[in-house]
């Protein structure tokens, strides 16, 4: 893709874990532009409270073409038992900024914690459409993902709500996290590769998916299909 013809991507949540792996798989296929409350400054960084500074957002998003909406305060995390409103308000304000600046498509992270899969043994196509959050955590992401459909059938966005497994730098698992993160381990290339496939898809059917992202763990339970037709690669067995 040449230099001008590459797509503009916004990334809020640029600093936390999802957010640096993604800009060092994705900075030589696409024009990045990320916001955090950790961000300097600059052309294309923005140290911006997307909770609170609605009107600059909308500025930001202008002429750009695809929002990856992370950003999220991990004092409300599973399995805390908290609730922090700014999470709702910052995906709040992204879904409604990108209708006024005419972004086209939302790509947000929800959770696997939106329903509750702690329980499910021997099998490997887990999915809800009618989602039973495990936590306060989750219960907010399924808020999130239902915003999502209203912005798709009443704004014309295309949203594609992901439901992130575990993903961490060492691709680890990591079971003071999660006692089910075996589960539900995403590597960070098939999460790059997915993210990239989001980003590249002509079209979202019915301007609206959910889907879950892990990769293909020996204990997965969750299903791995999606609308994008894309399998994890790992980890290789």
């Amino acid at each position: 893709m040449k230099a001008g013809n590459k797509k503009r991507i916004i990334i809020t949540g640029s600093q936390g874990c999802i957010g640096t792996i993604l800009q060092d798989g994705l900075i030589n296929i696409f024009d990045l532009y990320l916001l955090d409350l950790k961000e300097k400054n600059t052309q294309k960084t923005f140290n911006i409270d997307i909770a609170r500074e609605y009107n600059r957002l909308v500025k930001i998003l202008r002429n750009k073409d695809i929002i990856i909406h992370l950003a999220w305060d991990f004092k409300e995390d599973f399995p805390r038992e908290v609730i922090i409103p700014q999470n709702k308000l910052m995906a709040e304000n992204v879904y409604s900024a990108a209708a006024e600046a005419g972004v086209k498509r939302i790509i947000i992270a929800s959770s696997v914690h939106a329903d509750d899969y702690s329980k499910i043994k021997n099998k490997k196509d887990f999915i809800s459409r009618n989602p039973w959050p495990d936590s306060p955590y989750g219960a907010s992401k399924v808020y999130i993902e239902s915003l999502g459909k209203y912005y798709a059938k009443y704004h014309a966005l295309e949203v594609i709500c992901i439901r992130f497994g575990g993903i961490n730098r060492g691709n680890k698992i990591i079971y003071k996290e999660d006692p089910n993160y075996d589960k539900v381990l995403l590597f960070k290339k098939d999460c790059i590769d997915l993210i990239e496939s989001c980003i590249l898809a002509k079209k979202v059917p019915n301007n609206f998916q959910v889907f879950t992202a892990v990769s293909n763990n020996r204990n997965r339970v969750h299903s791995i299909k999606n609308f994008l037709g894309r399998r994890p690669k790992f980890p290789q067995q």
